[in-house]
């Protein structure tokens, strides 16, 4: 499946010493659908992508280790992640110390 323009969204949040959410709001009628999730962190962290039950469900995650993937990371998902009808989706990077970023990107589908 691919977006088309007009459903197309990317939404970058930064953060300091707690980590940082991105969300995509929720509309009525249409899903969601994450096809990539990247940023940066300067710990350790959880990476994950929430949807669900009222967008608070964990439906994606995995994690970084500073000291051996480095500050950075992109992840694509060719076939996306997706969400509930009308339930927002949020990119997630759980903790940090003093600097964090966090952009999810994808498309909306009726």
């Amino acid at each position: 499946m691919a977006g088309d323009a007009t459903s197309v969204f990317s939404v970058t949040t930064a953060g300091t010493n707690a980590g940082a959410t991105a969300t995509q709001a929720a509309a009525t009628g249409k899903i969601h659908i994450v096809r990539h999730i990247s940023g940066h962190t300067d710990a350790d962290s959880i990476i994950q992508v929430l949807g669900g039950a009222a967008g608070a469900t964990v439906i994606f995650e995995t994690k970084i280790d500073v000291s051996l993937n480095g500050f950075g990371f992109a992840i694509s998902i060719p076939d996306g992640i997706v969400g509930v009808p009308g339930v927002a989706v949020s990119g997630v990077i759980a903790t940090s110390t003093a600097d964090c970023q966090v952009n999810i990107s994808g498309y909306s589908v009726p």
